[in-house]
């Protein structure tokens, strides 16, 4: 009884993270504070133009304001937490190209890891 009983936590386990892993997708993109990414949304490539905003603006209007992520021609709003794990990644790091893993709701984006575009 007790096997049976630890083999199905074991295999709900697995199959809980393996949902969860299933719902992270990986998104290549630029960095950059909505109140300015509202313009290079207007271009006909919108991340090559986010790609030009300065990271010192990003980080100063992001600090009242919220941040996105620019990838392709989609702007993904980072939920708060995601927020803070960017501009902790933006203040060690010199590039806003980034590699963020997370999970999309519609246009908000959480963000479980980020690291610099290859």
């Amino acid at each position: 009884m007790k096997k049976s009983l630890f083999a199905g936590m074991l295999v709900a386990g697995l199959l809980s993270t393996a949902a969860l892993a299933a719902d992270n997708q990986k998104y290549t993109g630029v960095l950059i504070d909505t109140k300015c990414g509202a313009k290079p949304m207007k271009a006909d490539n919108p991340e090559q133009a986010a790609a030009k905003h300065p990271k010192a603006c990003c980080l100063k209007c992001s600090k009242d304001g919220d941040m996105a992520l620019i990838s392709g021609k989609d702007m993904l709003t980072l939920d708060d937490a995601s927020k803070t794990k960017a501009r902790e990644y933006l203040e060690k790091h010199d590039s806003t190209k980034v590699t963020v893993e997370g999970k999309k709701e519609g246009d908000k984006l959480t963000i479980s890891s980020i690291e610099a575009a290859k």
